[in-house]
């Protein structure tokens, strides 16, 4: 499927510089919900877009690609959530694509930090929420506005559950949550390695060339590639050049294997690639200064490629906080891991 080219900088900042952590993508759950009628709650959380389809019905009413209660509630309806990736929440996106005369005016939302898998009853009776986005206007889910973005930018405590409520009832497509990755670091052992590249972790894609069929963030999504869609892939180049990506590692570390894997990538890997690093702050910044720990490399179709021996001898010793790899001259990757030594442990929230 062709993904939708989304100019960034008309998205809030939170969409931009944070992981999304709720998604079904990263291990996010539904655990109960007071109603859902017309519509299945674990609906919100699919990574997929939202669909219409107008000959669909089921039995109990219209079909439809999201979370939706029945009429006339006299309060409010609500469902209970399990991030995928704790973390510190910066903001939220909530979607009521094709809800256009059934969706709900207001939203709030609430959280709470419970890392001992509390169970759906007890989240239900806690008395530990707090309200972290107050009652907002939702509008109608015409395609053109049916996003609207929250930012919650004073909240600073780690989040595992969250409470979603809608007033009074009606119908939400998708929910999104945005912030920092809360990783417990005490777990890791000194000298060991991590993934520092992976989302769950705190890696992010922060730029790339292209990604006209895979979104570029798919390449640090936890587990390997399900199919061709699963991963980063680039449109056909037709000029000189060649694709790249970005990430920007959880902490600065020292890089000891790599792996590029182009799973279900078959007749559209990469011929080969290369991978360069950077300490800088902004990989965009005319005065980084990129390293080559990889010269470039032939790639072969749906294979895991481990590169640990191939690595230059320069990243010994250095710390870098993005890798950046090259692709020629263009193609699809499923994954791509960079383990490191993390130089300093960073701050858990």
């Amino acid at each position: 499927m062709v993904q939708t080219q989304v100019d960034k900088s008309k998205l809030p900042s939170f969409v931009k510089d944070y992981p999304e952590l709720l998604s079904d993508k990263v291990g996010g759950q539904v655990l109960g919900c007071s109603d859902q009628w017309f519509a299945a709650c674990v609906n919100l959380i699919k990574i997929t877009p939202p669909v219409w389809d107008a000959e669909k019905f089921v039995d109990t009413g219209k079909w439809m690609d999201g979370w939706e209660t029945r009429r006339h509630n006299p309060s409010n309806d609500w469902c209970i959530l399990r991030l995928g990736i704790p973390g510190v929440i910066k903001g939220f996106e909530i979607d009521t694509a094709y809800f256009t005369g059934n969706y709900p005016p207001h939203a709030s939302i609430e959280a709470l930090c419970d890392d001992h898998e509390p169970t759906f009853d007890k989240l239900e009776k806690s008395d530990k929420w707090v309200e972290i986005l107050p009652k907002v206007d939702l509008k109608a889910g015409y395609i053109e506005q049916s996003k609207q973005y929250f930012a919650t930018e004073s909240n600073t405590k780690k989040v595992t559950h969250l409470r979603f409520k809608i007033y009074p009832d009606g119908g939400v497509a998708r929910l999104r949550v945005y912030g920092a990755v809360s990783k417990d670091w005490s777990l890791v052992i000194p000298g060991e390695l991590v993934d520092l590249a992976a989302i769950e972790n705190g890696g992010l894609v922060p730029l790339c060339s292209d990604m006209f069929y895979g979104n570029a963030n798919n390449v640090i999504m936890p587990g390997r590639g399900i199919n061709m869609g699963d991963g980063w892939e680039t449109k056909r180049r037709r000029g000189p050049g060649n694709d790249w990506l970005i990430v920007r590692l959880a902490a600065l570390g020292k890089v000891r294997r790599i792996e590029v894997d182009t799973n279900w990538f078959k007749g559209n890997f990469p011929t080969s690639c290369s991978i360069d690093a950077t300490d800088a702050t902004d990989p965009a910044s005319p005065d980084a200064k990129w390293t080559q720990i990889l010269a470039n490399t032939p790639l072969s179709a749906h294979h895991r490629h481990f590169f640990q021996r191939e690595l230059e001898h320069c990243v010994q010793d250095s710390n870098y906080l993005h890798i950046r790899l090259n692709v020629y001259p263009d193609g699809g990757v499923s994954r791509f891991r960079i383990h490191c030594i993390p130089n300093s442990i960073p701050t858990t929230n």
